[in-house]
């Protein structure tokens, strides 16, 4: 199969981007420059990611389908995996954008409303950007009665389609989920910590 060359750049580009958050957070843990929670949280990212990406994977090309198939077998399930690795970087974003904003003191210890307020604002608006990028260039959500178009096409993007709820509506409640299970992890690495000095 024949590529364009675009579509060779959104292919090797969705991959590289994926290996390079897994060395970055290996590296980075290895030489101390990130806490134990940060690490655990970037995979728990991924794990969560992962919940809709390969549901999307198996509910088929009649929710959502590429819109030219990668040779090699790479639009299956190594594309959904890459694109879970993405989400982990994604929700560690959100985290950095935490850092940078309010400082590192005292973060992801309990409930913060400007540190979720960060986080959920990141995850509702780095989905309406991917979706901008990408949407009708590399994949298509079909509109379903379940998954309506919600924002119509955008002046500049791909997509004839527009945009549907079932997308958006994931990274309304991700943010939520990732932001739980941190504090309660970073609770859990902290009283560890206490206990073994």
């Amino acid at each position: 199969m024949q590529l364009e060359p675009i579509n060779y750049v959104f292919m090797i580009g969705d991959f590289a981007v994926a290996g390079l958050l897994i060395a970055y957070f290996s590296w980075a843990y290895s030489k101390g420059k990130i806490p134990k929670s940060y690490f655990c949280m970037f995979w728990i990212g991924c794990l969560i990611g992962a919940t809709w990406e390969f549901t999307f994977y198996f509910l088929g090309d009649s929710f959502a389908h590429a819109t030219v198939e990668w040779p090699w077998g790479l639009s299956g399930w190594p594309k959904k995996l890459s694109h879970s690795i993405w989400d982990g970087g994604i929700f560690m974003v959100g985290v950095w954008f935490c850092l940078k904003l309010l400082g590192p003191e005292s973060r992801f210890i309990k409930w913060n409303w400007r540190e979720f307020s960060i986080m959920w604002s990141w995850g509702i608006g780095s989905e309406l950007l991917v979706e901008y990028l990408f949407n009708g260039r590399v994949w298509i959500y079909e509109p379903l009665p379940w998954n309506p178009v919600i924002i119509p096409p955008l002046p500049g993007s791909a997509t004839t389609v527009g945009y549907t709820l079932i997308p958006q509506a994931v990274w309304v409640i991700a943010p939520i989920v990732f932001y739980l299970i941190f504090l309660r992890l970073d609770r859990r690495l902290r009283m560890k910590q206490i206990e073994g000095e």
